[in-house]
This record gives C-alpha cells, structure tokens and sequence, in this order.
C-alpha cells in the first residue's frame, strides 16, 4: 500500500511510504505479485505468539525519487529505497537492508512529512508486525539524497531450486545521528498526521484510535476489557487508570529550552 509523497523542501526529491505488502511472493499465483527492484523483499515473520506469518513485504519500506538534473519538466528520474522498515535482529542480507539497530527500528511506515523549518523528515507508523515488540511510532531521519547508498543484490531460490536474483539501491544506511525513534505511541494506536508551528518549536502528532481492538465484542460495554485507557493512564483526562474509554487526540511537543524541534 502506497501512503505518504511528500516533497523534501531542500532537494524536492519525492518520498513514498509502501507500508507493507502480503502479496509480493517470490513465486505468486492469482493476483500475487513477484519480486522487482522496487519491491526486493519477501520473507516470514514470527509473532509474539511465535507463529510463522506467510511470506510478504511484512515491514515496508521507504522510495524516494529525483528527476534527472532536478527539473520538474524531467521525463526521467533516479531512485532508490531511503529506507527498508525491520526488526533489528532480522537477515541483514535479505530483510533488514537499512541496518537499523534496536533504537530506530520500525515497521509499516506510513504517514511521512517533512519539516519546512528543518528540513528534518517525520515518519509514522501503521503496523500491526512488529506490535508484539513496540507500538506504533514516529521516527525522524536526516534524509541525504538519492543515489548515496550502494547497488544491493538479493538472492533467492525458488521451490524447483532455480535462483532468482534481485537488484535493488539501497540509500546510505542510517546511523544513530541520521535516524532516532522520536516517540512511540500508546497501545494499539496509529501515529498519523504531523505539523509544526511556524517557528518550528512546537510539533504536532495525532494518536488516533488507541485500544480500538476488543478480545470480544462483548467487552465493548466494559472498558476496563480495552487494550488501552489512554490519555486516562497518562495521567490525563476522566476516569481512572483502568476504567476510561481511550480517546484518540492531538499531542504538542516542545523542548524543554524552548529550541526549534530536532535541534
């Protein structure tokens, strides 16, 4: 699924958010789709359950583009993937190609913004993968341009034995100065939209639907049975810790010197 293309207001480069795809198969049937240079990945996950999930782009990734010369009346373009979304412990040669760590990995990237006073790029998830381990949450990345990774080239072997090859570009892999997890949101969330003020020193992050899922359909009427009471178990809003509805609400952040966000 395609979501955020935003513009980056330093290169003009267009970044799109793919959050994930259970049908690009190394071998598909029926509507499935197979694997390309854009869409490099497909592998299993194991839940917290310890279930094996069918093989899929499970945690997305991140294509940015940049016509050639930089025209907007250009009829061709380079591209590569700013970022491939997977746990940190996963293959390093077939799934977490961004080499991201345990302090900035994410999955399902979704929406994707970029700030006018930083240039700084926000990025939020939609997952339901890699919930066993962390809720959904809001990265930000110094993106650099594409084309500054290298050439990737992932190899497969289908069922008969016969490989399958695919090469894809990887942009330059994050590092703990170019990429951080910025805030993670309550239970069973959606980070989705983001904004600032004009002065850039007050961000602003929608955490939509918290504890929307019930064990059962009976529980509706009991709300101590929902996964979260968030903002009541922040310590914000009516009721108690364990008894208030979730409610889905706008967050401002700010810096305790004042300063411009991601500054």
């Amino acid at each position: 699924m395609v979501c955020g293309a935003p513009g980056h207001p330093g290169t003009g480069e267009i970044y799109y958010t793919l959050t994930n795809n259970s049908s690009r198969k190394l071998e598909p049937t029926g509507t499935q789709m197979a694997l390309d240079a854009a869409n490099p990945r497909t592998y299993t996950d194991v839940t917290g359950a310890g279930t094996t999930t069918a093989p899929g782009n499970i945690n997305g990734h991140i294509i940015r583009i940049s016509e050639v010369a930089g025209e907007s009346a250009a009829t061709t373009f380079n591209w590569d993937v700013y970022l491939f979304g997977a746990q940190s412990d996963a293959d390093a040669t077939k799934i977490n190609l961004s080499a991201l760590t345990a302090d900035q990995d994410f999955s399902s990237p979704d929406g994707l913004w970029f700030s006018q006073n930083t240039g700084l790029c926000w990025i939020q998830t939609d997952d339901g993968a890699y919930t066993d381990v962390s809720n959904c949450m809001m990265l930000v990345g110094v993106p650099g341009k594409a084309g500054d990774g290298v050439k990737t080239t992932l190899n497969y072997t289908k069922g008969d034995g016969s490989p399958v090859v695919i090469s894809t570009f990887v942009g330059k892999k994050p590092t703990a100065d170019t990429l951080r997890r910025f805030l993670v949101g309550p239970v069973d969330c959606e980070l989705t939209g983001c904004t600032e003020t004009p002065d850039g020193k007050t961000v602003f992050a929608n955490v939509q639907h918290p504890g929307e899922t019930l064990r059962a359909v009976a529980d509706i009427a009991d709300p101590s049975k929902y996964l979260s009471h968030w903002p009541a178990n922040a310590g914000y809003g009516a009721g108690g810790a364990t008894t208030a509805r979730p409610r889905s609400a706008t967050v401002a952040i700010t810096k305790n010197d004042g300063g411009r966000i991601g500054t």
